[in-house]
């Protein structure tokens, strides 16, 4: 009965389904509305929020940001700020049509879709991601844990100076 209790993988594939699925939505979503822009501004325009020629903008612009970010956002690249533009993007479209948009459904599906991308705001795409890889090809530099009688002057800083350290001033990290 443990197998059923007991938590099992990893969080990087609940954030790669994460990832894949709402993605994928917002990508084919964006490309349903690029493929009839026209269609699209009309929409926008008739919900008479904003003016007509910033509706226009807005109408435009928004299938194609949906495609470009809904694409980045199942490959995990920049998911911080991808998350950040498609979350704001669905707020917009949770205020502009309400909490209960159609008939008989309880809920806005808009809404899970910025729970979503706050999650992979906050928490990040994975291991399973283009930032994971592009995490690890940095180098990491290792400092010391320990200094001793090390001080650092404002004349030192202004010069710009590289300063010299005496070797007996530093201790090495030790396992």
């Amino acid at each position: 009965m443990s197998i059923f209790f007991k938590a099992h993988g990893t969080p990087s594939i609940g954030l790669l389904f994460i990832r894949l699925i709402v993605g994928a939505y917002t990508l084919s979503l964006g490309i349903m509305q690029a493929s009839n822009v026209e269609a699209y501004i009309a929409k926008v325009k008739a919900m008479q929020i904003v003016s007509e020629n910033t509706a226009f903008i807005l109408g435009f612009a928004t299938p194609f940001l949906l495609i470009i970010f809904g694409s980045m956002y199942i490959m995990g690249f920049f998911t911080p700020t991808t998350s950040f533009i498609l979350g704001l993007i669905s707020i917009v479209k949770v205020f502009s049509r309400g909490l209960f948009p159609t008939e008989g459904i309880p809920f806005n599906k808009d809404l899970i879709f910025f729970a979503c991308f706050a999650l992979t705001l906050f928490a990040g795409a994975g291991v399973i991601s283009f930032d994971a890889f592009l995490d690890r090809r940095k180098k990491k530099v290792i400092l010391p844990t320990e200094t001793k009688n090390v001080t650092v002057t404002a004349e030192v800083i202004a010069d710009k100076k590289p300063v010299e350290l005496e070797a007996e001033n530093i201790t090495e990290d030790k396992p």
